[in-house]
């Protein structure tokens, strides 16, 4: 029997809130490991405009053209579910900003000592409050 997209959706839900579970150790680990790779993502992207000498600046048009085909399921006289394929979107440009050496090197210093601090520290906390997660 083939899954419809309900019985999908429904089954989504109930692995994400399974997953969305665990002791309250078990949270405070992920939340460090989370924490953990916002800094390495953030510090890889200092240590890359440091060594570019510039940053990249996002900016989003969303007032460009969409050209779009619809249709309805279901038939004539019959109840249906519509959908539709869109092409185009907001455009999304990026330029160059320049940046300032000395700052971009004071905020690697601070999340390199974040990241340490985290490594080190993030989960023997959340030990020390919890207990053992397992």
């Amino acid at each position: 029997m083939p899954m419809n997209r309900v019985t999908l959706a429904i089954i989504c839900v109930a692995l994400f809130g399974l997953a969305s579970c665990g002791t309250p150790a078990e949270q405070c680990e992920a939340r460090v490991a989370a924490e953990q790779r916002n800094v390495s993502r953030l510090l890889q992207e200092v240590e890359a405009n440091i060594a570019r000498g510039y940053a990249w600046e996002s900016t989003v048009n969303d007032t460009g053209f969409r050209l779009c085909a619809g249709g309805f399921r279901g038939g004539y006289g019959r109840l249906g579910l519509g959908y539709s394929s869109c092409y185009g979107g907001p455009d999304t440009a990026r330029q160059r900003v320049a940046i300032d050496p000395a700052a971009e090197m004071r905020k690697r210093d601070a999340l390199q000592k974040r990241l340490a601090a985290l490594s080190s520290q993030g989960v023997p906390q959340c030990i020390a409050r919890y207990g053992a997660a397992r």
